[in-house]
């Protein structure tokens, strides 16, 4: 049942290379060699303490009362190591762990109110790592993977109880994702708990579905045991973006089909920004979406909301959840309920 967190992190070196762009690129401001932190060569010595899953310390979310809904989802938070400070994740580094807590605040944040959350830390490689040489990257990633896998047993065995639950991450979050359900999806024994699973930020390819034809992709509103991806962009800026690949199948998460046609911006529920203060603002009608070449091609009423000074001018990566905030939010309500009304 559990072989499906028995990953190999890195199953596809084309990927690998185009990663190591994200959050190195930065508009006229140098390439992403330019930006590498200096790090000493890894060793054991580096290695920060296992997380122990059965303490609330290892979770950087986890339910308080976790009977309060019938319904799981399970977070994989993006990428918070950078800069040249460790090869590894310590999960009791406050910086961090209020780093991998703004996800939550976010992009998470679209599922509260109708789940129980839980979100595993793990030490989490540095994205250095993934200038090194396959063997030493490998070496360092592994410990990531184990305590993924660890966390996601723990959670099986300990605390789903039989329930529903969705699955949700974002950007190397679904990157780990991916290759988790390209491995294993279809053979573990779960997949009749899966509500849907949101892998936001990152592309599901033809490959990907010809390596695994359990997955499926979503295609209608109240469709359930199927997946979501997309990647926002500006109209034509799909090449500038490093996390679009050849044969990337995309959802509209206005129409939450696969169909190219436009969806305006009056499809748009609301965007939600969090503001300085913590507090949230709320624009219906903020951005319309169509699918084309890969991307997701946002038009935005005011594109200088979504600058970010790690990707180019046009690359929405940053805001893939707030975009579609209130629309992510309402579909996961629909699929909860179809998949409740469905009597499995």
């Amino acid at each position: 049942m559990y072989r499906f967190f028995e990953a190999v992190f890195f199953r596809n070196a084309k990927r690998i290379a185009i990663l190591t762009a994200i959050l190195f690129v930065v508009p006229s401001a140098g390439t992403a060699n330019e930006k590498r932190p200096s790090l000493p060569p890894f060793t054991k010595a580096d290695v920060p303490p296992a997380p122990d899953y059965s303490k609330k310390a290892s979770w950087l979310a986890k339910p308080e009362d976790p009977d309060q809904f019938d319904i799981d989802i399970l977070w994989l938070y993006p990428t918070v190591l950078t800069g040249d400070s460790a090869w590894l994740m310590n999960i009791s580094r406050k910086d961090l762990v209020a780093s991998a807590e703004l996800s939550i605040k976010t992009e998470a944040r679209v599922f509260s109110g109708q789940a129980n959350l839980y979100a595993p830390l793990y030490r989490q490689m540095n994205l250095a790592g993934f200038y090194l040489p396959e063997p030493e990257r490998d070496a360092i990633v592994e410990y990531g993977v184990h305590d993924v896998r660890q966390a996601f047993e723990h959670y099986m065995q300990h605390y789903n109880k039989g329930r529903p639950f969705i699955l949700a991450a974002h950007s190397q979050g679904s990157y780990l994702l991916t290759q988790l359900l390209v491995k294993y999806w279809g053979e573990i024994g779960i997949e009749d708990q899966l509500i849907a699973g949101y892998v936001v930020g990152w592309s599901i390819t033809d490959e990907d579905l010809r390596d695994n034809p359990s997955i499926e992709i979503c295609d209608a509103a109240h469709q359930t045991g199927c997946f979501v991806s997309y990647n926002s962009v500006a109209p034509g800026k799909q090449k500038d973006s490093p996390v679009i690949f050849p044969g990337a199948i995309v959802v509209n998460p206005l129409t939450w089909t696969r169909e190219d046609t436009l969806a305006p911006a009056s499809r748009n529920r609301g965007s939600v920004f969090m503001e300085k203060s913590g507090t949230y603002q709320i624009l219906p009608g903020f951005a319309s979406a169509r699918i084309a070449n890969g991307g997701l091609e946002v038009v935005a009423e005011d594109p200088d909301r979504l600058k970010s000074k790690f990707f180019p001018e046009g690359v929405y990566h940053s805001y893939d959840y707030p975009l579609f905030a209130e629309n992510i939010s309402m579909n996961a309500a629909q699929r909860i309920q179809a998949y409740l009304l469905s009597g499995k």
